[in-house]
């Protein structure tokens, strides 16, 4: 019996999937829409506004992308440490769903003890990593529930699922939920090391362990508690030392994983000298498939510092959540020089080739000391409930890695401070529970890149218009406007739907139909849109049927 993932997973029409090679482009010139899915517990949602890609359009002329940032739940942190197992950290490294057999919200994810003092030479913390369990009757409030299978010193029942003595340290659980398998609806892969904590056996269970610190297991349940081992090692993630990767299903019931690599550094890649790299490339994430979870396909980077990355960037994790047509995600993207790791937005038709529209962060970082001032853990995918995508991520107080130790040599200089030349080993990550979320249907927006005054315009692809009504989500601001104008197939204004004819579209609208003396249907001329903004966030437009106008 196929399982099936929790996210929605409609398939687009035949008409409408999507190829990539290594480029954006259309397929039989029509115009490639990323329309997005409430997950299956909400139902679909007919009526949301598909979003922009870059892909949708021909030409560009002064405009840019926004990114809209999430915004933290104002009860952060949802979570804090607070049982000896936990008081290290409520890592993420997880799974946060609302799962469709019973409807409650379950957290799988990784707590560590406190680690109150810390001389840099053996971090405890990445020993000690254990796979914890949450519920939560509306996603907001988490509770612990008390446990049968894991004892603590002066507690006889703990949320605790995978200790030490199973197969040592736990990151990275990817739980997948399947109601129609009524025998084993959920199954996990998670990684294990009993080498990584320096256990007296090499051994996960009743199965061998890594060659590596780290490898991916893989285990059943019937209630999403009481887990059994089935196979492992398997090769979901890399050897060498890597130590993230998530497991997603695919529309053909296989799988694929996204997991940290360390390619070697390309010409004009630059290390920072003081960052901890021992593997000598730049973090970067990859992706393997398989057709039953167990045999894999060889890594292929999906994504890597480019040219319009500074030089301190680098990538840990690509988060996707499924929509038609592709792929939305959220991506790890870490600052080697600040020691700090945020969050981007980013998009795909295929999984593979991965687009992001803006650099800078869609969740950036609090201040130090605060949870999320260093680093943004996120858990294996988005949750999309009615309009709204939540993030949850385990937000540290601290960096990534110690810098300005005075007692490390040799020393260099940076900005006036003497920073060690070779960073301490990871820090421990006091970590609390938190989300975030965004409007799923305004991530990003097309705007004029100089602002004020200034016009910026998109040409889209040719598009099947005539008989169709131009609907549009778009946010003008006070003194703006957005126009559009039908072009022919030479790109010439069709006669009265120019720009001029338009009436103006001004206010907030997710959903409204533009107008031109010509009418709201456009003519058989029609084959093009170009838009035409001013102070205006275009955030996705759509075809509408006009034979009720």
């Amino acid at each position: 019996m196929k399982l099936r993932s929790h996210i929605g997973r409609a398939r687009a029409p035949k008409s409408r999937r999507f190829s990539m090679q290594g480029r954006w482009r259309s397929i039989g010139g029509a115009a490639l829409l990323l329309t997005v899915l409430a997950t299956a517990s909400t139902g679909a949602a007919a009526e949301r506004m598909p979003l922009l890609m870059p892909d949708d359009f021909d030409s560009f002329q002064l405009v840019s992308w926004r990114v809209e940032p999430g915004v933290p739940d104002p009860r952060n942190p949802l979570l804090e440490p607070a049982m000896p197992w936990d008081a290290g950290g409520i890592m993420a490294h997880g799974t946060v769903l609302r799962d469709p057999i019973d409807g409650v919200w379950k957290a799988w994810q990784v707590s560590t003890p406190a680690e109150e003092t810390f001389e840099g030479l053996t971090p405890q913390h990445e020993h000690q990593r254990r796979l914890t369990y949450l519920e939560s009757r509306d996603g907001v409030t988490w509770y612990r529930p008390a446990l049968p299978f894991v004892r603590w010193p002066g507690h006889e029942s703990t949320n605790i699922l995978l200790d030490l003595d199973s197969g040592g340290t736990s990151v990275y659980a990817s739980v997948l939920v399947d109601p129609a398998n009524r025998e084993w609806p959920y199954e996990m892969f998670v990684m294990r090391g009993p080498l990584y904590g320096g256990q007296k056996e090499n051994k996960v269970g009743h199965l061998p362990g890594p060659t590596e610190r780290l490898a991916t297991y893989r285990y059943r349940a019937r209630d999403g508690k009481a887990w059994q081992l089935v196979e492992g090692p398997i090769h979901a993630s890399v050897g060498g030392g890597a130590d993230v990767s998530y497991v997603y299903r695919d529309d053909a019931g296989g799988y694929y994983s996204y997991f940290k690599t360390y390619p070697g550094l390309r010409a004009g890649d630059r290390l920072i000298p003081y960052d901890n790299n021992p593997r000598g490339g730049l973090r970067s994430v990859a992706r393997r498939t398989s057709p039953d979870g167990s045999v894999w396909s060889g890594e292929q980077i999906v994504l890597a510092r480019d040219w319009r990355d500074p030089d301190y960037a680098q990538f840990l994790e690509v988060c996707p959540v499924r929509v038609e047509g592709g792929y939305v995600a959220l991506v790890n993207a870490y600052d080697a020089v600040i020691q700090t790791m945020c969050l981007q937005l980013a998009a795909s038709r295929d999984g593979v080739h991965w687009w992001r529209p803006d650099r800078r962060p869609a969740l950036p970082n609090a201040p130090l000391g605060d949870y999320g001032g260093g680093m943004i853990w996120q858990m294996h995918h988005p949750v999309v409930e009615g309009g709204a995508m939540h993030v949850y991520y385990a937000g540290s107080e601290g960096i990534h890695g110690e810098v300005l130790d005075s007692r490390l040599r040799p020393q260099i200089v940076v900005g006036g401070e003497k920073v060690g030349s070779v960073q301490k080993p990871t820090l421990p990550f006091n970590t609390a529970l938190c989300r975030a979320t965004w409007d799923f249907d305004r991530l990003w927006a097309l705007a004029a890149s100089a602002g004020g005054a200034t016009r910026g315009s998109a040409v889209t692809r040719p598009l099947a218009l005539a008989g169709k009504v131009l609907a549009l989500n778009v946010r003008v601001k006070p003194g703006g406007v957005l126009r559009a104008e039908l072009l022919d197939r030479e790109d010439r204004p069709v006669p009265g739907f120019s720009a001029n004819d338009c009436t103006p579209v001004t206010g907030d609208h997710r959903r409204t139909a533009v107008a031109w003396q010509g009418g709201m249907v456009a003519p058989a001329a029609a084959a093009k849109v170009r838009f035409i903004l001013q102070r205006a966030f275009l955030y996705g437009y759509a075809l509408d049927s006009g034979e009720h106008r």
